[in-house]
């Protein structure tokens, strides 16, 4: 007979599969899209370097941003299992209406948003930690001004080194490899940043379950498999995040894309350092605005830039509305 604690566990470790697997659909097609824009790194080999860095980000990089999601914005002990579903569903819910409309959103936003929405929901409201949903999506805001900052400068710099060393077309061939070390770390800080949520949410539904079950965020066996349902939904679903990043916001070349992918990953990697999460999507699409701002305005696509912040500033009030009503709801069911 399979203990009540062990099932309510499992349970819930069911559903955060599926959201792994809608994450891998947004998140994975947003990074598979950059990864194969210039041309030069074939689909097959792309994935295999989302997987491997997948995998291997938790232990090279470590688990910070679990601790932040689990324990600092809202006290695990006072963690309903109910919130927890409000949290995901809401999350859930969110992504799959911005697939519908073939525009990648910001699971990270959401995600926070959520979490924030059901713990309005609760009796133990009083308890959320406004500084740290503060910092939070103070540091999800500043990433995505970096990103485009950065993106800009450096193409001017870039430009500016090519064009008094005299550098021959050639030089693009150095971009093109260069890009297979930048894609390597762009995928390693997803994987140390945004990837942990799922294991976030299974750290928190051990504890708040009394699961016998406790898993580890640097377990191989969890990491792996986590790894896995994320690519399957890059495969199967992630179509349409990967035009908007690869292909619909500009048409990249080697040397954008290396820059974009440079900044983005140096960003992700240093806030996943101090256990902030961010949106490494979100911070990919605007490094790739600024980088295309520099080099040629009119080549970057506006209209769909305009519809992806768009997007952001809507998911903030919707993530946490949806969460609040679930978890309204769920808090009757569940006890």
């Amino acid at each position: 007979m399979v203990h009540g604690a062990t099932l309510s566990f499992w349970v819930f470790v069911g559903f955060a599969l599926i959201f792994q697997l809608i994450m891998g659909a947004n998140d994975g097609g947003v990074l598979f899209g950059s990864i194969i824009s210039s041309g030069f790194i074939n689909p097959v080999v792309a994935l295999i370097i989302l997987f491997l860095s997948l995998f291997g980000a938790p232990f090279i990089f470590g688990t910070a941003v679990v601790k932040t999601l689990g324990t600092k914005i809202f006290p695990t002990q006072d963690m309903t299992l109910a919130m927890l579903y409000g949290t995901l569903l809401a999350t859930m819910t969110w992504v799959v209406i911005a697939q519908k409309i073939k525009y990648p959103v910001s699971i990270s936003y959401t995600f926070v948003g959520a979490l924030v929405g059901s713990a309005l929901a609760s009796r133990y409201s009083h308890k959320l930690h406004v500084i740290e949903v503060y910092k939070v999506f103070g540091g999800l805001i500043v990433a995505i001004l970096i990103s485009f900052v950065l993106g800009y400068l450096f193409l001017k710099i870039t430009n500016f080194i090519l064009f008094r060393s005299k550098a021959t077309p050639k030089v693009s061939i150095i971009f093109r490899i260069l890009q297979i070390l930048t894609s390597i770390f762009l995928v390693l800080g997803y994987g140390s940043n945004d990837a942990e949520k799922t294991l976030s949410l299974v750290y928190m539904a051990a504890l708040i379950t009394h699961s016998p079950i406790s898993p580890n965020a640097k377990d191989p066996f969890i990491v792996f498999g986590l790894a896995l349902v994320f690519i399957i939904g890059t495969i199967l679903f992630g179509g349409n995040s990967a035009t908007t990043a690869g292909f619909r916001i500009m048409k990249s070349k080697p040397k954008q894309t290396f820059l974009t992918q440079f900044i983005t990953s140096t960003t992700v990697l240093y806030f996943a350092k101090i256990g902030l999460p961010i949106s490494s999507t979100e911070t990919l699409n605007m490094g790739l605005v600024g980088v295309g701002y520099a080099e040629k305005p009119y080549s970057v696509k506006w209209n769909v830039v305009k519809n992806l912040v768009l997007t952001w500033v809507v998911t903030i009030p919707m993530s946490i509305l949806l969460s609040f009503c679930y978890t309204f709801v769920l808090q009757a069911i569940i006890k």
